[in-house]
Protein backbone atom coordinates (compact mmCIF):
# COMPACT_ATOMS: atom_id res chain seq x y z
CA UNK A 1 0.00 0.00 0.00
CA UNK A 2 1.00 3.39 -0.77
CA UNK A 3 2.35 5.22 2.08
CA UNK A 4 1.95 8.60 0.83
CA UNK A 5 -0.96 10.91 2.23
CA UNK A 6 -2.84 13.07 -0.08
CA UNK A 7 -3.65 16.58 1.55
CA UNK A 8 -7.02 17.81 1.26
CA UNK A 9 -7.16 20.29 -2.18
CA UNK A 10 -7.65 23.87 -1.11
CA UNK A 11 -8.76 25.50 -4.62
CA UNK A 12 -8.49 28.63 -5.04
CA UNK A 13 -9.52 30.82 -8.86
CA UNK A 14 -7.35 33.15 -10.29
CA UNK A 15 -9.78 34.54 -12.57
CA UNK A 16 -7.26 33.82 -15.62
CA UNK A 17 -8.61 30.36 -16.85
CA UNK A 18 -6.59 28.47 -13.98
CA UNK A 19 -7.03 26.97 -10.34
CA UNK A 20 -4.86 27.06 -7.49
CA UNK A 21 -4.46 24.36 -5.37
CA UNK A 22 -2.73 26.23 -2.56
CA UNK A 23 -2.29 23.04 -0.18
CA UNK A 24 -0.71 20.86 -2.72
CA UNK A 25 1.06 23.57 -4.65
CA UNK A 26 0.02 23.48 -7.91
CA UNK A 27 -1.98 25.02 -10.48
CA UNK A 28 -4.60 23.50 -12.37
CA UNK A 29 -5.89 24.89 -16.13
CA UNK A 30 -9.70 25.54 -15.74
CA UNK A 31 -11.25 24.14 -18.38
CA UNK A 32 -10.21 20.34 -19.86
CA UNK A 33 -9.30 18.93 -23.38
CA UNK A 34 -13.00 18.06 -23.77
CA UNK A 35 -14.36 21.87 -22.61
CA UNK A 36 -11.64 23.44 -24.62
CA UNK A 37 -11.36 20.94 -27.94
CA UNK A 38 -15.17 18.84 -27.43
CA UNK A 39 -13.73 15.62 -27.84
CA UNK A 40 -11.72 13.28 -26.16
CA UNK A 41 -7.89 12.76 -26.69
CA UNK A 42 -5.22 9.94 -27.03
CA UNK A 43 -2.19 10.24 -24.26
CA UNK A 44 0.14 10.85 -27.58
CA UNK A 45 -2.90 14.03 -28.39
CA UNK A 46 -2.55 14.97 -24.44
CA UNK A 47 1.28 15.51 -25.25
CA UNK A 48 1.15 17.72 -28.02
CA UNK A 49 -1.80 19.37 -26.28
CA UNK A 50 0.50 20.33 -23.33
CA UNK A 51 3.28 21.28 -25.41
CA UNK A 52 0.51 23.59 -27.94
CA UNK A 53 -0.57 25.33 -24.33
CA UNK A 54 3.23 26.16 -23.31
CA UNK A 55 4.01 27.48 -26.53
CA UNK A 56 1.30 30.01 -26.55
CA UNK A 57 2.15 30.92 -22.57
CA UNK A 58 -1.13 30.10 -21.01
CA UNK A 59 -1.81 32.34 -18.49
CA UNK A 60 1.43 33.64 -18.61
CA UNK A 61 3.62 30.43 -17.84
CA UNK A 62 5.22 27.76 -20.33
CA UNK A 63 5.66 24.70 -17.99
CA UNK A 64 2.21 23.10 -18.51
CA UNK A 65 2.07 19.00 -18.21
CA UNK A 66 0.18 16.00 -17.78
CA UNK A 67 0.24 15.30 -14.22
CA UNK A 68 1.31 12.47 -12.31
CA UNK A 69 -0.67 10.04 -10.62
CA UNK A 70 -0.63 10.96 -7.62
CA UNK A 71 -1.68 14.51 -8.53
CA UNK A 72 -4.36 13.73 -10.39
CA UNK A 73 -6.19 11.90 -7.29
CA UNK A 74 -5.61 16.02 -5.88
CA UNK A 75 -8.34 16.54 -8.25
CA UNK A 76 -10.61 14.29 -6.48
CA UNK A 77 -13.40 16.18 -3.95
CA UNK A 78 -15.62 13.31 -2.18
CA UNK A 79 -17.49 16.23 -0.17
CA UNK A 80 -18.41 18.23 -3.62
CA UNK A 81 -20.19 16.81 -7.18
CA UNK A 82 -19.95 18.28 -10.49
CA UNK A 83 -21.12 17.08 -13.63
CA UNK A 84 -19.66 15.80 -16.76
CA UNK A 85 -20.20 16.09 -20.36
CA UNK A 86 -22.88 13.50 -20.67
CA UNK A 87 -24.74 15.29 -17.31
CA UNK A 88 -22.88 12.34 -15.43
CA UNK A 89 -21.84 13.13 -11.78
CA UNK A 90 -18.02 13.63 -11.10
CA UNK A 91 -16.13 14.47 -7.78
CA UNK A 92 -14.59 17.22 -8.97
CA UNK A 93 -14.60 20.90 -6.78
CA UNK A 94 -17.11 23.42 -8.45
CA UNK A 95 -14.79 25.93 -8.53
CA UNK A 96 -13.77 23.97 -12.34
CA UNK A 97 -16.84 24.22 -14.49
CA UNK A 98 -19.29 21.81 -15.24
CA UNK A 99 -19.48 20.01 -18.56
CA UNK A 100 -15.92 18.45 -18.39
CA UNK A 101 -14.40 14.98 -18.98
CA UNK A 102 -14.88 12.32 -16.63
CA UNK A 103 -11.52 11.21 -16.64
CA UNK A 104 -8.09 12.39 -17.13
CA UNK A 105 -4.52 11.05 -18.72
CA UNK A 106 -1.65 11.24 -16.52
CA UNK A 107 1.87 10.69 -17.06
CA UNK A 108 2.06 7.01 -15.97
CA UNK A 109 3.43 4.68 -18.27
CA UNK A 110 4.08 0.94 -19.19
CA UNK A 111 6.23 1.10 -21.66
CA UNK A 112 5.44 2.45 -24.62
CA UNK A 113 2.43 1.18 -25.12
CA UNK A 114 -0.28 1.98 -22.05
CA UNK A 115 -0.89 4.90 -19.76
CA UNK A 116 -2.92 5.40 -16.86
CA UNK A 117 -5.86 7.69 -16.72
CA UNK A 118 -7.66 8.89 -13.38
CA UNK A 119 -11.72 8.49 -13.19
CA UNK A 120 -13.48 11.30 -11.01
CA UNK A 121 -16.51 9.34 -11.04
CA UNK A 122 -15.19 6.83 -8.22
CA UNK A 123 -11.31 8.23 -7.84
CA UNK A 124 -10.65 4.72 -10.25
CA UNK A 125 -7.20 4.37 -12.08
CA UNK A 126 -7.02 2.44 -15.08
CA UNK A 127 -4.73 2.01 -18.06
CA UNK A 128 -5.32 2.44 -21.45
CA UNK A 129 -3.45 1.87 -24.89
CA UNK A 130 -1.86 5.07 -25.66
CA UNK A 131 -3.12 4.85 -29.39
CA UNK A 132 -6.05 3.79 -28.75
CA UNK A 133 -9.17 6.35 -30.12
CA UNK A 134 -11.26 3.91 -29.27
CA UNK A 135 -11.03 3.79 -25.47
CA UNK A 136 -9.50 7.97 -25.41
CA UNK A 137 -9.87 10.49 -22.21
CA UNK A 138 -10.01 13.80 -21.54
CA UNK A 139 -6.56 15.95 -20.15
CA UNK A 140 -6.45 18.41 -17.24
CA UNK A 141 -3.11 20.33 -17.54
CA UNK A 142 -1.23 21.10 -14.77
CA UNK A 143 2.17 23.00 -13.02
CA UNK A 144 4.00 23.33 -9.80
CA UNK A 145 3.68 26.70 -8.28
CA UNK A 146 7.20 26.00 -6.56
CA UNK A 147 10.16 25.46 -8.75
CA UNK A 148 12.05 22.26 -7.87
CA UNK A 149 15.62 23.75 -9.37
CA UNK A 150 15.00 26.77 -7.48
CA UNK A 151 17.96 28.67 -6.97
CA UNK A 152 20.01 29.14 -3.34
CA UNK A 153 20.76 32.34 -2.31
CA UNK A 154 21.59 33.58 -5.75
CA UNK A 155 22.58 30.12 -7.10
CA UNK A 156 21.15 27.21 -9.19
CA UNK A 157 20.45 25.04 -6.76
CA UNK A 158 21.43 21.50 -8.35
CA UNK A 159 25.11 22.16 -9.98
CA UNK A 160 26.66 19.33 -12.45
CA UNK A 161 30.20 18.98 -11.25
CA UNK A 162 31.80 17.77 -14.30
CA UNK A 163 32.83 14.63 -12.50
CA UNK A 164 29.96 12.13 -12.31
CA UNK A 165 28.23 14.01 -9.00
CA UNK A 166 25.50 16.90 -8.80
CA UNK A 167 25.47 18.80 -5.72
CA UNK A 168 22.00 20.29 -4.12
CA UNK A 169 22.27 23.59 -2.53
CA UNK A 170 19.51 23.63 -0.91
CA UNK A 171 19.90 19.91 0.40
CA UNK A 172 23.92 20.44 0.63
CA UNK A 173 23.82 16.69 -0.61
CA UNK A 174 25.96 15.30 -3.14
CA UNK A 175 24.31 12.79 -5.67
CA UNK A 176 25.98 10.69 -8.01
CA UNK A 177 25.18 11.85 -11.34
CA UNK A 178 24.07 8.03 -12.58
CA UNK A 179 22.40 5.36 -10.84
CA UNK A 180 23.11 1.86 -10.37
CA UNK A 181 20.80 0.71 -13.35
CA UNK A 182 22.39 3.03 -15.66
CA UNK A 183 25.40 1.99 -15.26
CA UNK A 184 25.28 -1.50 -14.45
CA UNK A 185 21.83 -2.18 -16.64
CA UNK A 186 20.28 -4.49 -14.17
CA UNK A 187 17.92 -4.36 -11.46
CA UNK A 188 19.51 -5.00 -8.16
CA UNK A 189 18.39 -5.86 -4.60
CA UNK A 190 18.71 -4.12 -1.87
CA UNK A 191 21.71 -6.23 -0.65
CA UNK A 192 23.08 -6.06 -4.07
CA UNK A 193 22.63 -2.17 -4.04
CA UNK A 194 24.37 -1.76 -1.05
CA UNK A 195 27.13 -3.90 -2.29
CA UNK A 196 27.12 -1.76 -5.61
CA UNK A 197 27.77 1.54 -3.29
CA UNK A 198 30.71 -0.62 -1.45
CA UNK A 199 31.91 -0.89 -4.64
CA UNK A 200 32.22 3.22 -5.15
CA UNK A 201 33.56 3.61 -2.25
CA UNK A 202 36.34 1.25 -2.34
CA UNK A 203 37.35 2.92 -5.61
CA UNK A 204 36.52 6.33 -4.34
CA UNK A 205 34.43 7.52 -6.75
CA UNK A 206 34.81 11.09 -7.44
CA UNK A 207 37.51 11.00 -4.74
CA UNK A 208 34.84 10.56 -2.02
CA UNK A 209 34.69 7.64 0.37
CA UNK A 210 31.33 8.39 2.41
CA UNK A 211 28.61 7.52 -0.49
CA UNK A 212 25.76 5.38 1.02
CA UNK A 213 21.78 4.98 0.31
CA UNK A 214 19.79 7.68 0.61
CA UNK A 215 17.06 8.17 3.04
CA UNK A 216 13.17 8.27 1.83
CA UNK A 217 13.45 12.12 2.35
CA UNK A 218 16.53 12.49 0.80
CA UNK A 219 15.60 10.79 -2.72
CA UNK A 220 12.13 12.97 -2.55
CA UNK A 221 14.18 15.39 -2.41
CA UNK A 222 15.32 15.16 -6.42
CA UNK A 223 11.97 14.11 -7.59
CA UNK A 224 11.05 16.86 -10.21
CA UNK A 225 7.25 16.86 -11.48
CA UNK A 226 8.18 19.43 -13.72
CA UNK A 227 10.98 17.19 -15.78
CA UNK A 228 9.22 14.13 -17.10
CA UNK A 229 11.88 12.10 -19.10
CA UNK A 230 12.13 8.31 -20.13
CA UNK A 231 13.73 5.09 -18.65
CA UNK A 232 15.15 2.79 -21.03
CA UNK A 233 11.50 1.51 -21.66
CA UNK A 234 10.45 4.20 -22.59
CA UNK A 235 8.52 4.96 -18.98
CA UNK A 236 7.86 8.17 -17.92
CA UNK A 237 10.26 9.25 -15.04
CA UNK A 238 9.92 12.69 -13.05
CA UNK A 239 13.43 13.64 -12.14
CA UNK A 240 15.97 16.92 -11.51
CA UNK A 241 16.92 17.90 -14.83
CA UNK A 242 20.25 18.12 -13.95
CA UNK A 243 20.30 14.00 -13.60
CA UNK A 244 20.45 11.81 -16.93
CA UNK A 245 17.04 10.04 -18.24
CA UNK A 246 17.70 6.12 -18.72
CA UNK A 247 17.49 5.62 -15.22
CA UNK A 248 15.59 2.99 -12.76
CA UNK A 249 12.09 3.96 -11.55
CA UNK A 250 12.76 3.41 -8.30
CA UNK A 251 15.60 4.18 -5.97
CA UNK A 252 16.29 1.69 -2.65
CA UNK A 253 16.70 3.53 0.56
CA UNK A 254 18.75 2.82 3.52
CA UNK A 255 15.29 3.20 5.54
CA UNK A 256 14.40 0.04 7.17
CA UNK A 257 10.73 -1.18 8.90
CA UNK A 258 11.28 -0.62 12.47
CA UNK A 259 9.45 -4.21 13.48
CA UNK A 260 10.27 -5.78 9.76
CA UNK A 261 13.89 -5.67 8.48
CA UNK A 262 13.09 -7.66 5.74
CA UNK A 263 10.86 -4.46 4.57
CA UNK A 264 12.84 -1.65 2.75
CA UNK A 265 11.47 1.71 1.73
CA UNK A 266 11.64 2.01 -2.42
CA UNK A 267 10.99 5.50 -3.68
CA UNK A 268 9.29 5.14 -7.41
CA UNK A 269 10.44 8.19 -9.71
CA UNK A 270 7.16 7.38 -11.76
CA UNK A 271 4.78 9.13 -9.18
CA UNK A 272 6.35 10.03 -6.26
CA UNK A 273 4.99 7.93 -3.79
CA UNK A 274 7.02 5.20 -1.85
CA UNK A 275 5.95 2.06 -1.19
CA UNK A 276 7.54 -1.38 1.70
CA UNK A 277 9.52 -3.80 -0.70
CA UNK A 278 10.66 -7.24 0.61
CA UNK A 279 14.92 -6.55 0.52
CA UNK A 280 15.46 -9.65 -1.57
CA UNK A 281 13.51 -8.98 -4.23
CA UNK A 282 15.19 -7.10 -7.37
CA UNK A 283 14.03 -3.46 -7.69
CA UNK A 284 15.41 -1.05 -10.44
CA UNK A 285 18.34 0.87 -8.68
CA UNK A 286 19.81 2.55 -6.37
CA UNK A 287 21.40 6.13 -6.34
CA UNK A 288 24.52 6.88 -4.21
CA UNK A 289 24.35 10.28 -2.13
CA UNK A 290 26.99 11.91 0.43
CA UNK A 291 26.91 14.48 2.83
CA UNK A 292 28.97 17.39 1.85
CA UNK A 293 30.98 18.51 4.58
CA UNK A 294 31.31 21.97 5.37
Amino acid sequence: MTEKITKKADFVDNEDGTVSDVTNQVMWVKNDTWIELGRLVTWHESQSYAKEMNEKKFAGYSNWRVPTASEAKFLFDEEHTNTDVEGGEVHLNPVFPSGCGFSTWTSETRGAKAAMGYDLRSAYEYWLAKENEGFPSAVRLVRQLKSESATVDGEPRFVNNGDGTVTDNETQLMWKESDSYLELDKWVSWQEAKNYILGLNQHQYAGFIDWRMPTRKEVQTIFDPGNPVTDKYGDTILLAPEFPPGAGQTCWTKTLHKTDKALVIRFQFYNGDFKWHQNGLRSHGVRAVRAIKK
